[in-house]
């Protein structure tokens, strides 16, 4: 599941109102646009051969796009001059890990962000983590977390930078997941720190 690289499994959520996502979560139209130049939304089916030519990972991005029109999740893609420079993966469906279950009911998760070479260190990253952020609150989320593997220290500055914390409840065993040339899976186990951001305004 955890974010970043590789394409972490840290899996699932639901609302805690009990609401079926697919009835409620947008998947069309621009979340919010970055200096102007940069639109961030989830992606449609016509975007796929683009979003694969630049970003590789064919499989991944197949079987995301087939959650997210189930209504299981969202894939949000950032777009500068009509080419993909990066993605996010919004997770809605029940968490895989006992721990997440049972500490972080219903909490939507973040995975698989990634910015493409040569576009990193422009704040890329950290608009598609508050485009995500946004669209989550706008559907009434309170909180969201997401999964980074304990030795990347990059990542976790980043996200406390956005003011996420980690949980109290320690480190768990979560899943890297490797899409085959086949397109089957090959998970691997690995230990994360979990991070929570609460999206509750004041006003």
């Amino acid at each position: 599941m955890r974010n970043g690289g590789g394409h972490r499994q840290l899996a699932g959520a639901q609302r805690t109102d009990g609401r079926d996502e697919s009835t409620v979560v947008r998947t069309t139209g621009t979340i919010t646009t970055v200096a102007s130049d940069i639109s961030i939304r989830p992606a449609a089916g016509a975007d796929l051969p683009a979003i694969i030519e630049a970003l590789g990972q064919q499989h991944f991005f197949a079987e995301r796009f087939r959650r997210q029109q189930d209504g299981r999740g969202v894939l949000l893609v950032a777009w500068l001059d009509g080419r993909p420079v990066g993605d996010v993966y919004v997770w809605l469906e029940r968490a895989e890990e006992w721990q997440l279950r049972e500490h972080l009911p219903g909490i939507p998760l973040l995975n698989h962000l990634e910015v493409v070479d040569g576009m990193r260190n422009r704040a890329i990253g950290t608009a598609i983590v508050e485009a995500a952020e946004r669209l989550l609150a706008a559907q009434g989320f309170k909180q969201v977390a997401l999964g980074i593997r304990l030795d990347n220290a990059g990542a976790a500055r980043l996200y406390e930078r956005l003011g996420y914390a980690e949980w109290e409840h320690g480190h768990i065993e979560t899943s890297y997941v490797v899409f085959l040339a086949d397109g089957q899976e090959d998970r691997e186990p690995e230990m994360c720190r979990i991070l929570v951001k609460d999206l509750r305004t004041d006003d």
